[in-house]
């Protein structure tokens, strides 16, 4: 399932829509301007809040933990190392593998990928392709990418 992820221009507050391969809507992204700490909302087609993602300060590494209808399903945070940033996701045993500051890189579960992102090039405004193996880890997949974009820019 491949799910296609572009900057809505124009807008008032960040804000992205998510097309499945059908070029319909599939989900709309929405972050809060005025709140303590990075807020970021997905909703369905249907309006409906289906996943929020929370930043959390601790100490000087920020953590974003990802809540769906209340409950914590995951959390991110970025580990500093010498040679590149890792990324931890708890509640879940998925690690990062690949360049995620080129945005290019994959989702694994031990040696079995879980989702691919990558960034579009030659398209208009940012563009990215999220390509996911099994329907079931879409929504957690795609709050996991929404999470490390705002760790990328802490």
């Amino acid at each position: 399932m491949k799910l296609y992820i572009k900057e809505k221009r124009f807008s008032w507050r960040d804000q992205f829509i998510v097309q499945d391969e059908q070029n319909e809507l599939v989900y709309k992204i929405k972050s809060e301007r005025i709140s303590i700490g990075d807020k970021v909302h997905i909703y369905d087609h249907n309006e409906e809040e289906i996943l929020s993602i929370e930043e959390k300060k601790i100490g000087f590494s920020p953590k974003y933990n990802i809540y769906q209808n209340g409950e914590k399903i995951a959390a991110v945070k970025q580990i500093k190392n010498l040679v590149a940033p890792d990324y931890e996701i708890e509640k879940v045993n998925w690690k990062i593998k690949g360049d995620v500051e080129e945005e290019d890189y994959e989702i694994k579960a031990g040696f079995n990928e879980i989702a691919s992102f990558k960034k579009k090039w030659f398209s208009y405004g940012d563009s990215y392709v999220l390509d996911i193996k099994e329907e079931k880890d879409a929504l957690l997949t795609l709050g996991i990418v929404i999470a490390i974009w705002g760790l990328q820019l802490d």
